[in-house]
Parts: structure tokens; C-alpha cells; sequence
């Protein structure tokens, strides 16, 4: 919200006219003194402001464009069911360090609504979003909290480490705390964890883009596009992926990706991004994967897709919303990826 809109909310037109033209020399003060009265501005009018406002955090600024993905459907999806709401939106990188957090604090007040960043992050894995779910929940007690679609897999200590006790203690201490999963192990942990919070199942959100958004210029298509994960996530080894691979490159072209790009992705180019990797999948008559947003990504390009399993759960419940989907075809064991790569290319 603007300096002069601030006031005028706050205060009324009359104030604000007066108040703006005292305040004027902003502009030609240092930037860290106009931070310095932008917060103390927040702080003075905060009580006053009453309009409901959306603040949508921590959003992500790094290369995974599945993370990317589910950013820009939960933006289309708040402006399409709130349009009338003014929209914030904090980065992860910035609400790592204290300034960026206190930054957030200043502006919301407890008539906002804040939307946490959905994805499968609640987790052992990564912490980062995890920390800064904490803090906003527990420095802002008043306000209606949802956490967008998310997989939930809490393990005991590691270690000594209780990850899963500290967040059910601070995810049920927050009385208007939803929790939205996306799939029906993860809906079955959070009703465990979580018993008195809210709970709710729908698919991933980056099925909302669905019919929204595709490939920009559909060509002829060539072969097998790889999207296969290289970290932790992954359940089967590098030798048995390198078999299967060495077995298919005998019968289609074969093209190594994957839904993470391996540099940052702003929110100014974060549509830039995806669509090329839509474009560069619908370029090819099937496409392998072992990340859930491979699949979506699959389908956005109306591409065939075989499926592989993932450390835990998170594909192998995920891809059952799309069993009704022509030309997602899932393997039960890697072996099975070539017979199916043939079955899903009928369809390409």
C-alpha cells in the first residue's frame, strides 16, 4: 500500500492531504532514514487499517520450477478468488535474515490474511521454509493462517532433534491455522500431528494452471525427455537409472532435464522460465520422471508421461489424482519404464 493511501485508510482524506505534505521531504532524505519512517508509518497506522489484505509468503526465488510452479498458481489463484484484496508477497531470501521478517511484521495487521507457500517442504529435508512458518505463526497469533497444499512426512528425533514435536507444538498453539494437504498420506499425518488445527485435501496447486497456460508454439515431436531427480528424494540408484536409460536410448533419442534449473528465478522472470520447459518438453513424444511436477509439467505440454516412485510419498499418492488422465502411466518397478515409454508414445 502507497504512503498516501496509508493515510488516507488510516486517517480519512482530510488528514491525509496535510499529513503528506509535512512528510514530503521523504524523498530527499537517505534511504535508511526513509526506512526508518516507512516503518514508524506501518506501526502508527496499522491499528486503523481495515481492509482485509493478502500476504502470500515465503515465496521462492531460487531454480526449482516445480517450487516456481505452484508460486505462480497460487498468484493466479488469489487474484481470480480475492480480487479486490491488495497482495504482498515476500521471497524466502528475504525472510531469512531479521530485517526482512521485521519488514513483514510492520506492514500486516491482524484483519490480514496470510497464505504460506504450499509445496514438500514439511519435512525433515528443508528447514529454511519451515523456520519462517514458525516465527510468522507465532508473532502473529490473531491472524487467519493458511498454508497452501502441501506434503507432510515428520519423522521422530534425529539425532536428539525433535523437528516433529517443536512444529506440532507451535503449528496447534495458532487457533486459526489451516492446513491445506495434498495428498491422502499427508492428510492422514497432519490429522495425527495436528488435531487441532484445521485440515483440508485437495490436489497440488499447480494444477490450477491447468487449461491456463501450455505450450507456446506445438511442434513435431522427438523422442524421450528425462526429468529425473538428483537428490535425496530419490529411490532408486544411479546404476539401475543409468540400466534403464542405456535401454530406452536403444529405442527412442534420448534428452536429460529436469524441473530444477540450478540458478535463481525472480518473480520477474519466474513465467519466462516455466514456459520453457514446457515448450522443451512438448517438443518430445514422451517424457520420464520421478518428481511430481514433472508430471504436471507433463501435462501442461500434453505430453505422455511414465512415472517413477520417489523416496516417499509424495509421487506415488500424488499421481492418483491423475489416473483418469490419458497417457500417465506409472511404474511400479524401473524396469517397466521401456515397455511403457512404448504404450505412453501411442498417445503423444
Amino acid at each position: 500500500m502507497g504512503f498516501y493511501k496509508k493515510l488516507e485508510t488510516a486517517f480519512g482524506e482530510k488528514a491525509a492531504k496535510p499529513v503528506v505534505a509535512i512528510f514530503v521531504f521523504l524523498k530527499y532524505l537517505p534511504s535508511k532514514i526513509k526506512k526508518i519512517f516507512s516503518i514508524i508509518l506501518n506501526y502508527t497506522t496499522k491499528p486503523f487499517v481495515k481492509e482485509q489484505r493478502i500476504f502470500l509468503l515465503p515465496m521462492p526465488d531460487y531454480g526449482n520450477l516445480g517450487d516456481q510452479l505452484i508460486a505462480l498458481a497460487e498468484i493466479c489463484w488469489i487474484k481470480d478468488f480475492f480480487p479486490g484484496n491488495e497482495m504482498l508477497v515476500f521471497d524466502q531470501n528475504s525472510l531469512t535474515i531479521d530485517k526482512g521478517l521485521r519488514l513483514f511484521l510492520s506492514q500486516v495487521t491482524k484483519n490480514d490474511l496470510i497464505f504460506f507457500q504450499g509445496g514438500g517442504n514439511l519435512n525433515n529435508l528443508y528447514l529454511i521454509s519451515e523456520k519462517i512458518r514458525r516465527s510468522v505463526i507465532k508473532k502473529c497469533p490473531k491472524n487467519k493462517i493458511v498454508l497452501f497444499q502441501q506434503s507432510i512426512n515428520l519423522s521422530p528425533p534425529i539425532n536428539g532433534i525433535s523437528i516433529k514435536e517443536e512444529t506440532e507444538r507451535i503449528y496447534n498453539s495458532h487457533k486459526k491455522f489451516t492446513i491445506i494437504t495434498r495428498e491422502e498420506t499427508s492428510y492422514r499425518n497432519a490429522n495425527e500431528s495436528f488435531p487441532k488445527i484445521k485440515i483440508l485435501k485437495y490436489p497440488d496447486m499447480a494444477t490450477y494452471l491447468f487449461g491456463k497456460i501450455g505450450p507456446s508454439n506445438p511442434s513435431e515431436r522427438h523422442g524421450i525427455i528425462f526429468c529425473l531427480r538428483k537428490d535425496d528424494e530419490k529411490f532408486y540408484s544411479n546404476e539401475k537409472i543409468r540400466v534403464m536409460t542405456d535401454k530406452i536410448s536403444k529405442i527412442f533419442d534420448v534428452t536429460f532435464s529436469d524441473t530444477h534449473i540450478g540458478h535463481p528465478v525472480s518473480t520477474k522472470n519466474r513465467q519466462t522460465e516455466i514456459q520453457k520447459l514446457i515448450d522443451s518438453i512438448s517438443k518430445h513424444k514422451v517424457m520420464v520422471t520421478d518428481r511430481f511436477h514433472g508430471v504436471v509439467f507433463s501435462i501442461l505440454a500434453n505430453t505422455p508421461c511414465v512415472v517413477l516412485r520417489s523416496a516417499d510419498h509424495k509421487i506415488t499418492d500424488g499421481v492418483k489424482w491423475f489416473k483418469d488422465v490419458d497417457g500417465i502411466f506409472f511404474a511400479e518397478n524401473i524396469e517397466d519404464v521401456p515397455e511403457l515409454a512404448k504404450k505412453a508414445e501411442k498417445y503423444a
